[in-house]
């Protein structure tokens, strides 16, 4: 049945995707971030439901006399920089035949990417569009943070199967970054019954954060937390709803949790830390043995003997024999595409946070303007759970993050939109 559900909200999108473009990139998002096909059993599951609504939307892109011209910023062009770098980074991989594999898949991302800034526009279609951004993600920190409270933090919140946030470090780090939009959003949403859904959700998303057990996720929790809580109106009622909830859940969460959290400070007796500062070491070694352009996409596939001949002797001597991914989105670019890679990754991150930074300043004091920043905020704000829960996971092509780059460049193309009106057809 919940396949049929799901192919009849596919085909039955084709047609208003035709006659309204931007439906195909809300689609598109919504399949790609949630992974809905993911929680099929049957012909739904191996059904290409992306690639049926990426192509419908392309299609309708064409015919579309309304589409905007990509709004080519620093972040745009960067990533586009990236791309080519992918290429020839591509063309000299360890293993080619995986190195393309993959680019082709950063491709579409990329590809609809760019759509996405040619066919959002106007204060509507961002609502939307953010909202699709939103509940995707926090579906699963919805359903995780009540699983959570059900079972008192006994097991592990964990994502779709097979996707970018499959494993429980990834999910958290995905709730990281939505969670803000569950805090600020609400102040630009007239619909009171979903501003009081969205409110009463970032609770949920928050414990379904800590209770993923990834201490990555924990970090870039307190980050995200220290960075959202001077821009809440109402911190005092914050506080007073917090310090109880705080010392019940002392009470309540499992020992377990608190012995896994504690060892961030012992990292040295930790196996797992362990292969994550083996796998950087060998990032290191092959981006100085390779720096223009590294081993190409997922350098850990390829043969394991010429993996480990990379890696320092002191681990090797410590028994981890096995090659594992980089476990950081920075170690990843860098054994991936060497130092120029990782030059321009580190350049669109900056700028991203530079752009968004700058809107919001620019957007607060113009009235007309101001839902831009409320827009912006939870953007900045969630790419520093990215850049922190990033350091450890392998996620450096992470769909929901260059989603991130092109929503800021849809707003800096807003800032200075005169007309409030467009897009809502």
């Amino acid at each position: 049945m919940r396949d049929y559900l799901l192919l009849a909200i596919v085909f039955g999108s084709i047609p208003f995707i035709l006659m309204r473009p931007w439906i195909g990139v809300l689609m598109w998002t919504w399949i790609g971030l949630m992974n809905p096909h993911l929680a099929t059993w049957g012909i739904a599951k191996a059904f290409p439901v992306a690639k049926t609504v990426g192509l419908t939307a392309l299609v309708a892109l064409f015919l579309d006399s309304n589409r905007k011209p990509v709004p080519w910023n620093k972040s745009l062009i960067l990533m586009a920089l990236m791309f080519i770098m992918f290429i020839i980074t591509s063309t000299t991989a360890w293993m080619p035949q995986n190195a393309f594999y993959k680019l082709i898949l950063v491709f579409k991302i990329f590809l609809m990417m760019f759509v996405s800034t040619m066919l959002i526009y106007g204060k509507y279609r961002v609502r939307i569009f953010f909202l699709i951004i939103a509940l995707s993600i926090g579906f699963y920190g919805i359903k995780g943070g009540v699983f959570s409270l059900a079972t008192g933090g006994q097991f592990r919140v964990w994502g779709p199967g097979n996707s970018f946030i499959g494993d429980n470090n990834s999910m958290g780090l995905a709730l990281n970054m939505i969670l803000p939009l569950f805090v600020f959003m609400p102040r630009e949403e007239s619909n009171r019954y979903l501003r009081m859904g969205l409110r009463c959700s970032a609770p949920l998303i928050a414990i379904a954060a800590l209770f993923t057990y990834s201490r990555g996720a924990l970090l870039g929790l307190c980050v995200v937390c220290v960075f959202m809580f001077p821009k809440l109106k109402q911190k005092a009622l914050v506080v007073f709803l917090l310090i109880p909830l705080i010392l019940y859940g002392i009470t309540k969460i499992p020992d377990k949790y608190f012995n896994r959290a504690e060892t961030i400070g012992t990292y040295e007796q930790d196996k797992s830390a362990m292969t994550r500062l083996q796998a950087w070491s060998v990032a290191w070694n092959i981006a100085i043995d390779r720096p223009l352009t590294g081993a190409g996409f997922d350098f850990n596939t390829g043969s394991e003997y010429r993996w480990l001949s990379y890696s320092a002797h002191k681990f090797l001597a410590m028994g981890y024999d096995t090659s594992r991914a980089a476990h950081s989105i920075y170690f990843q670019i860098l054994g991936d595409h060497g130092f120029i890679g990782l030059f321009l990754f580190l350049s669109l991150l900056f700028f991203t946070m530079y752009d968004l930074r700058r809107i919001r300043k620019q957007a607060v004091v113009i009235e007309s303007k101001k839902w831009i920043a409320n827009y912006a905020l939870p953007l900045e704000i969630g790419l520093w759970g990215y850049i922190v829960s990033g350091a450890f996971l392998s996620l450096a092509y992470f769909d929901l993050f260059y989603c991130y780059v092109g929503a800021a460049a849809i707003l800096q193309r807003e800032l200075y939109t005169n007309s409030e009106n467009i897009g809502e057809n």
